[in-house]
């Protein structure tokens, strides 16, 4: 398998003696040290605005929004005190009038006004996610009217591209913005490693019980579970499943989980030429052992998937839907590139169709175990069925598919992280949506989104997602395979860590560590 990685050597700096790791932090005081991959805690930049590090300094515990998702994924007040829809495009919040941003300059609601403004013109995630038509800031009130109705804005607002942060100070070209979270951070270095203080002046619940904190990026999951194995690092996040048999029973360590709405999916480029036939896009999918790579890849922490959405969400699962693959079956996909026109004409063990063989590029990402192991399985599951599967791996996934180079992209993204049904709908499946790099266009699709954006009633709303979920499931550009669960591994020493469904929520001014 050819493989481009920039941070192949990144893990040999975590293998050291755990003697030096904690001699160098023993004047810190209270100290932990995380560790996780580029998918994980691997940020470009500490700019909540750019791309999708907002996420990611969510879960450094450096930023916030005025709404923070429990763990039934329903949004409560955060940096918001109280809120009021006055009618369906106006609403008025009130914020917390105890917040100041890391630089020690207070949170108000012009401040939160123009953060979201900045990251608006910064980013088009943004405009994606609500429909900000106007903002008014008045004192500590702040009123947003959106242009349509936004049954979910709540949901929105938990969203880190919606992250409060002081856009007004200079924002850092290292250290980033100043935000309202917990921790700060006093040296960054893009995709590789993040050193934290807390904020002494955090507002929420109290001073944070760790000093400092550093976060490893290493893409040699390996290295990772060595390092917590050796006591180098006190933490792991989102194990793989194939590492949950290391700690599975190792009283030195606690291993949580928790379902979330993270999928692995594949996505098919309608711009390839082959891959424009609907047959040759099922036949790609019914090749696929969803329950063989659940059971045995993940290790039964992940449920097979032959719809869009997990089942654990209220409109996921497969009920009532009529699938057109419905299990793993490699020759009825055989049956199907014979009906696209495709056989080995040429005995190279290839299909073929007007002299071109079915030889697909795919790419994904370098440090996602499961899915180097997906690839390796489905490469030669489609060798069966005469399909050559050329894979390539990437640290970094954003500039092949905005780019277009690639025929199948094997991607692994959370899907409904702040609840809200539209979330991924609106980023994936509409034209010119952020990561709609497949061109994806269905105008049955289009205007069951633009009914649900005005649809406050929860029943109706359901029913709608079931009909763009069918809509999808007719147009085959999407295979959905495994739904999966979030797990962290941490040393029993560790105290305080709570695990959270929507992956936003990992460094919190509540982690503790015994000495």
């Amino acid at each position: 398998m050819k493989k481009k990685t920039i941070a192949a050597l990144l893990a040999l700096t975590m293998v050291m003696p755990a003697s030096s790791m904690v001699h160098a932090e023993e004047s810190e005081g209270k100290h932990l040290t995380a560790g996780a991959t580029t998918g994980f805690f691997g940020a470009e930049s500490l700019d909540p605005a750019y791309n999708w590090d907002g996420w990611i300094m969510s879960i450094y515990g450096i930023s916030e929004n005025l709404f923070r998702l429990n763990n039934n994924f329903e949004p409560e007040p955060w940096l918001c005190e109280s809120y009021e829809n006055t009618d369906d495009l106006t609403w008025v919040f009130t914020l917390r009038d105890d917040v100041t941003f890391s630089n020690g300059n207070k949170m108000t609601a012009d401040s939160v006004k123009k953060c979201f403004e900045r990251t608006a013109e910064q980013n088009a995630r943004l405009a994606d996610t609500v429909s900000i038509d106007s903002m008014e800031a008045d004192g500590q009130t702040l009123t947003i009217k959106t242009s349509v109705p936004e049954p979910t804005l709540l949901n929105d607002l938990c969203d880190p591209i919606m992250a409060v942060y002081d856009s007004e100070s200079p924002i850092d070209e290292e250290l980033g913005a100043s935000c309202t979270g917990p921790f700060v951070a006093t040296e960054f270095e893009a995709m590789t490693e993040v050193k934290l203080k807390k904020y002494a002046g955090y507002w929420g619940g109290g001073e944070p019980k760790l000093d400092t904190v550093d976060l490893k990026i290493v893409d040699d999951q390996d290295a990772l579970n060595m390092a917590l194995q050796n006591g180098e690092i006190d933490l792991v996040a989102q194990l793989p499943a194939a590492g949950t048999d290391l700690f599975a029973d190792d009283d030195n360590f606690v291993m949580d989980s928790v379902t979330s709405t993270r999928t692995s999916f594949l996505m098919y480029n309608l711009n390839t030429p082959a891959l424009q036939d609907v047959n040759v896009r099922n036949a790609l999918s019914m090749a696929i052992d969803r329950e063989g790579f659940a059971n045995v890849v993940f290790k039964g922490f992940a449920d097979p998937s032959y719809g869009v959405y997990s089942a654990s969400l209220p409109y996921g699962g497969t009920d009532g839907l009529d699938l057109a693959v419905s299990s793993y079956d490699p020759e009825g996909a055989a049956e199907l590139l014979k009906e696209a026109g495709y056989a080995d004409t040429d005995g190279d063990g290839i299909v073929d169709k007007d002299g071109e063989n079915l030889s697909l590029r795919f790419v994904t990402y370098s440090y996602n175990t499961e899915f180097l192991q997906f690839a390796d399985i489905y490469q030669a599951q489609l060798a069966e069925i005469g399909v050559d599967l050329q894979v390539e791996t990437y640290d970094v996934l954003d500039d092949t598919m905005e780019s277009g180079e690639f025929d199948i992209a094997g991607l692994n993204y959370a899907m409904a992280p702040t609840g809200s049904e539209a979330y991924f709908l609106n980023m994936i499946f509409l034209p010119g949506a952020s990561n709609n790099y497949n061109g994806y266009d269905n105008a049955k699709v289009d205007e069951l989104a633009d009914k649900l954006a005005g649809t406050y009633d929860k029943d109706d709303r359901i029913n709608l997602m079931k009909q763009m979920e069918q809509e999808v499931l007719n147009d085959g550009a999407y295979a959905f395979f495994a739904n999966q669960k979030l797990i962290c591994v941490y040393n029993k020493k560790v105290t305080g860590f709570e695990i959270n469904p929507t992956e936003y929520y990992l460094i919190t001014n509540t982690i503790d560590i015994t000495e």
